[in-house]
């Protein structure tokens, strides 16, 4: 397996990437160079072959372009300049100077790390004067900041790890010195991609069932027998299915009594959007609703067994959804129109499976209270995360309390008239 690395940065630093890159034999540069870090995001724009991991020389061009868009953060690597190449700028500068105290200016590196440096290698007699950037910032702003700092005395050095920068500098007869990649630290990053490449393959590689079920009542099973309405309604379920198996590359299968399964790889679902098309397909032609879930596992028998989860959790929504169920017990919840909700299924022992409540209902309520970091909730706050009514809230808080899954820890007073509603917790332990 080749992966395509596209290499991003001044053309010495490119250089040096490559020359690194050609002891791994499973990737293939692709060197993409320019003058300002400006010009990173357009460079990129304009790489018409396909990429498989980008890799920046440094934090300014990588954070500049996840903010333009042009590259995903799951996609995007860069060389961190700390650990030898930083140390390193440091032992080049106290071999150069005379001075037994040497002040230096110094940009993009954490104040964390020079704080650990300093105290790791007892390197009292240095002073850095540092401007710290989380992301992106003008190459004019850090010029700015290390002839402040020479004009007024504070540093009689200047250290950058942008080339933009050096330049600037040294045209303007500042001493500096610039932070450039180590080949350890750029070999250290290599392994991590190659890992992370690996890692993504097995898991694109993953088995995943596509599950759709017709809900069919009593009534509908005698009416299948004889109904020809009810047969060409299922014929035209069966055949939007299979053009969405054949999407899919996958493999259809008609279960019965209304189930149907697509067997096929996580790779292949994560390429497409939500199929929130198939159910509106279905509705409008076979005039019938479907509940669709998806089940990813290791083995045949685990996405089996995940996609059943997912259905479960589709039946008991109050809203039309479409679930997902990892290799890991994480459900993803889609609703159209709004942002996925993730969370994981919750153990919370014998007293939750003897309560009579859903355990996806109890899963949704625990995960909401997590992600809005409420420790406390109430049948209103239930009511909403569920998207049902205050009264099926109170009856499931109830029947949770009874349980002992969850215990009241209070009261609030909404107005001077009324009752107080009561807030709950779940029990710890």
């Amino acid at each position: 397996m080749t992966i395509q690395i596209g290499l991003i940065g001044p053309e010495d630093s490119v250089r040096h990437m490559q020359s690194v890159i050609e002891d791994y034999p499973d990737f293939k540069a692709i060197p993409i160079m320019y003058q300002r870090v400006e010009e990173a995001p357009e460079r990129i724009q304009k790489i018409k072959q396909p990429i498989d991991q980008w890799l920046f020389s440094g934090q300014a061009p990588y954070s500049l372009c996840l903010e333009k868009q042009v590259v995903s953060k799951d996609r995007a690597w860069f060389v961190p300049l700390e650990g030898s190449s930083l140390l390193g700028i440091f032992l080049e500068a106290f071999y150069h100077t005379e001075q037994k105290q040497l002040e230096v200016s110094l940009d993009t590196i954490s104040p964390e790390y020079t704080n650990w440096l300093i105290k790791e290698f007892s390197l009292n007699h240095l002073t850095i004067h540092l401007y710290d950037y989380p992301d992106y910032v003008e190459e004019e702003k850090l010029v700015a900041f290390h002839q402040e700092a020479y004009d007024s005395g504070e540093a009689t050095l200047a250290l950058t790890c942008l080339r933009g920068v050096y330049r600037t500098l040294k045209q303007r007869g500042i001493p500096c010195y610039r932070v450039r990649p180590a080949e350890p630290v750029t070999r250290k990053t290599l392994t991590r991609i190659q890992e992370r490449v690996n890692s993504l393959y097995y898991k694109k590689a993953q088995i995943a069932v596509v599950g759709a079920l017709m809900p069919i009542s009593q009534s509908d099973q005698k009416e299948m027998a004889y109904s020809y309405k009810r047969k060409h309604q299922e014929l035209d379920v069966r055949k939007r299915l299979l053009q969405y198996a054949e999407s899919l590359q996958g493999s259809f299968l008609e279960i019965g009594n209304g189930y149907f399964e697509i067997y096929t790889t996580r790779g292949e679902i994560e390429e497409q959007d939500w199929p929130y098309d198939i159910i509106d397909d279905i509705k409008q032609t076979a005039k019938l609703g479907i509940y669709l879930g998806i089940g990813y596992g290791r083995t045949a028998l685990a996405a089996s067994r995940h996609v059943q989860t997912a259905l479960d959790y589709s039946q008991q929504a109050t809203e039309q959804m479409i679930v997902l169920v990892d290799e890991e017990n994480r459900v993803s919840e889609a609703k159209r129109n709004e942002e996925t909700f993730h969370y994981s299924q919750v153990h919370l022992g014998d007293d939750a499976a003897r309560v009579g409540i859903n355990p996806a209902t109890i899963a949704r309520i625990y995960a909401k209270g997590a992600q809005q970091k409420q420790s406390y909730f109430s049948s209103q706050d239930v009511a909403v995360w569920l998207g049902g009514t205050e009264r099926n809230a109170r009856r499931i808080l109830i029947a949770l309390e009874q349980g002992k899954v969850i215990e009241q820890a209070g009261e609030e007073q909404l107005s001077r008239r009324g009752r107080p509603r009561k807030v709950y917790r779940f029990r710890s332990g």
